[in-house]
């Protein structure tokens, strides 16, 4: 009989769930003060989204480890799980050295990165960010083997507690590091580093302990084993072909605003994006247990049980996609002029493209998982060309004509086009029709939705719009009623939705 993990979901949630507070307390306290120096505020963007590659230093093999490890993990094969890890651990080490050597060599001239800075205080603040970061990017390795042994074990909650104690720090950092006149932007990075890589040594310490982890067989595994790549490499070639052509539609942003069109629209840009990251984010919290529960499924040969698991997830996700995102986008106006002021006007268009186009996440995140888990590699090529393709050529066509503008509409377009393809895949599997999709999954959101647009259409023109933090709690509180109306109408109306919340609380409190 399987193991039900509907109490590490819920453990996983609440603790994210206080992890997304502090994301939000730390955009709507640290953002406005970096803000607040426009131009050197686009200098730590830039320089800070270099550190985005490094989520991509395994070349595609994490993923594939994740997924071998959490077969593992059903098989009870610990012993397994170990080597494939540190397999993942020796690959990582090779990359970040290589990222770390050419990331210092930047730093010696941060004109290679961004062309139009020539104060020499912004030149040595740029300096010095990338040191930093150059010192600082073995922590990865740390960050990604936890995210494998804590995640597969869908106990991420244990990893979570640690980091949100370590994200309290930072948060109450700024006070020191932003006050009256003082803009230490520099010391403030130095701080945040330090105090990630101690949360991560204690989590490790932690695993050893409760999972009885054998880290002499881990660190004897640091290294490059012929059957772990063999076993592997199939997967982690297919991933690595998707992380690539993921970097070119979804990090490359800063870079080419910052050749473009300056600094100064690099934060314009850098607002909506940030918005964008933390949905991003969201989505990736309420999906990513589920990633594990496929990768089990598909080691104990259990397609039912899969195919199952896949049909609950799309009605019990979609309002938490749905709503959060129409929300956003309708209040997007208030919610910029009262988090960062009047200046990043022209960032509410460009926000408001951005989020849009993860509406459709509630079937393309079950739907991605589904292709690795089975591995479905010529597919993962295909889904992954698409949006990048789509978007540069977009972007160079219509860059002339609207500006800034493009990159987000082209980021919305893209991901509109390929959600076709993963919707695809999603009645495929689930052997349904495009009408009975309709009828059974986004039928009971209807009048939801209507209730949500409606009633914040009406609210919007009552929202502040001057810069100040109680402003900005009336505009989120207003999306938050909103949202839980919204929520209470589809509890009405989807009987699936229905009768897993009944059955969920009559296990919680019954």
């Amino acid at each position: 009989m399987q193991k039900s993990y509907t109490f590490n979901y819920l453990k996983i949630y609440f603790w994210q769930g206080i992890a997304i507070v502090l994301n939000l307390l730390s955009m709507f306290i640290v953002i406005p003060r970096l803000a607040h120096n426009p131009a050197i505020y686009g200098i730590y963007v830039v320089c800070i989204s270099a550190n985005i590659f490094l989520t991509y230093a395994d070349i595609g093999f994490a993923g594939a480890g994740y997924k071998y490890a959490s077969e593992c993990f059903a098989q009870k094969n610990l012993e397994e799980e170990i080597k494939i890890v540190g397999f993942i651990g020796f690959i990582l080490f090779l990359f970040v050295i290589i990222f770390a050597l050419t990331v210092s060599g930047i730093a010696l001239n941060p004109r290679i990165l961004i062309s139009n800075i020539n104060n020499a205080a912004e030149i040595n603040i740029a300096s010095n960010l990338l040191f930093i970061l150059a010192l600082f990017s073995p922590a990865i390795i740390f960050q990604r083997i936890l995210d494998i042994i804590y995640g597969i074990r869908l106990e991420q909650f244990i990893l979570q507690r640690i980091m949100i104690a370590a994200s309290l720090l930072k948060i109450l950092s700024v006070l020191y590091f932003f006050k009256n006149d003082r803009y230490d932007i520099v010391g403030y990075y130095l701080f945040c580093q330090l105090v990630y890589l101690s949360a991560l040594f204690f989590c490790l310490l932690i695993a050893k302990i409760k999972y009885k982890y054998n880290f002499i067989v881990f660190l004897k595994s640091i290294k490059f084993s012929k059957p772990m790549f063999n076993k592997t490499r199939t997967l982690a070639f297919g991933s690595l072909f998707s992380t690539i052509m993921f970097i070119l539609y979804y990090e490359l942003d800063a870079f080419a605003i910052a050749k473009l069109f300056g600094l100064e629209n690099v934060a314009i840009y850098a607002v909506g994006f940030t918005i964008l990251s933390f949905l991003r984010s969201l989505l990736g919290v309420l999906y990513a247990p589920f990633l594990a529960r496929f990768n089990h499924f598909i080691g104990l040969h259990d397609i039912d049980g899969l195919r199952n698991l896949y049909r609950n997830i799309l009605p019990l996700t979609l309002p938490f996609v749905i709503f959060p995102i129409v929300s956003l986008a309708l209040l997007m106006e208030p919610l910029i002029h009262s988090w960062v002021g009047n200046y990043y006007e022209k960032s509410v268009l460009i926000a408001q493209l951005l989020i849009m186009g993860f509406i459709y996440g509630f079937f393309t995140y079950p739907a991605s998982f589904l292709i690795i888990a089975q591995e479905k590699i010529k597919i993962l090529y295909l889904t992954s060309a698409i949006s990048p393709i789509v978007y540069w050529t977009g972007i160079v066509l219509t860059i002339p004509y609207i500006g800034l503008t493009s990159f987000a509409l082209f980021k919305f377009i893209s991901m509109s086009i390929s959600s076709l393809l993963y919707l695809f895949i999603t009645l495929k599997f689930l052997d349904i029709s495009a009408g009975g999709f309709v009828r059974k999954i986004l039928g009971p959101v209807a009048i939801p939705l209507s209730f949500l647009i409606l009633s914040l259409s009406y609210l919007n023109q009552f929202m502040p719009v001057e810069k100040n933090a109680l402003n900005l709690f009336i505009v989120i509180a207003t999306g938050g009623l909103a949202f839980a109306g919204a929520l209470f109408f589809y509890y009405l109306f989807s009987s699936h939705f229905r009768n897993y919340t009944q059955g969920l609380f009559r296990k919680c409190f019954v």
